[in-house]
């Protein structure tokens, strides 16, 4: 599936120094259009088993999760559209709010993002975007050292970042997944799985990750 060696001591290396690691597989771009061409079915067998497939079951990101975060939860997944002009995060309080959320990006072809290293070890000014993601001026990163480096993805990738790391989407799309300590995910809301699909996500568990689910109730009929 890599298109390069994995080191986990590298891994850790770059999300302390940076914030993000690039996993640099080109292969990713195919399963994310498949994704798009069935529109997305995210609570379905196909969407469970893309969620297998490209993050549970690849070890380089299952390794990274467990040796920094240890047990934790995938909280859940969404799709974001590029929004230039607008750097983001997910996490804010910087040093303070300690490395509790691990990001997991798996890119569209033909996307391009920026992350701005180091921002994950500032606390910086922020606010509540659109989006209800947090949002920092480009200046206010420059002046704190932060340097922005460009990532052009032309058959998709994989990146796994701290959830505290500002980011700008000038380009296409990607598949973000979530991974949080118990301790910070416990007001979150939680996946809804039909009851049919309850089996499979139970089996997609372990006793270092969890799912953030709930079986949805059927609708009774009258």
């Amino acid at each position: 599936m890599a298109s390069m060696a994995f080191s986990l001591e590298a891994a850790k290396e770059a999300l302390d120094r940076d914030g993000f690691f690039d996993l640099e597989d080109s292969t990713t771009g195919d399963d994310v259009w498949e994704m798009e061409r069935r529109r997305f079915p995210y609570v379905s067998e196909y969407g469970l088993d893309f969620c297998q497939k490209r993050v549970l079951d690849d070890m380089r990101i299952r390794t990274t999760v467990e040796a920094i975060l240890g047990r934790c939860t995938l909280a859940h997944w969404l799709r974001y559209t590029a929004y230039p002009g607008h750097v983001v995060c997910f996490r804010s309080g910087g040093p303070k709010a300690g490395r509790r959320a691990l990001l997991v990006h798996l890119w569209a072809k033909g996307s391009r993002v920026e992350y701005y290293g180091g921002s994950h070890l500032h606390d910086l000014p922020k606010q509540k975007g659109a989006r209800l993601l947090w949002e920092t001026q480009p200046s206010t990163l420059g002046e704190a050292g932060c340097v922005a480096t460009l990532k052009s993805f032309r058959d998709g990738g994989a990146v796994i970042l701290d959830a505290r790391v500002h980011y700008e989407i000038k380009e296409g799309y990607v598949i973000k997944f979530e991974f949080a300590t118990d301790d910070i995910i416990e007001n979150w809301p939680k996946l809804m799985v039909p009851a049919l699909l309850e089996q499979k996500v139970a089996s997609m568990q372990s006793d270092r990750i969890r799912l953030n689910y709930e079986v949805a109730l059927e609708a009774q009929k009258t």
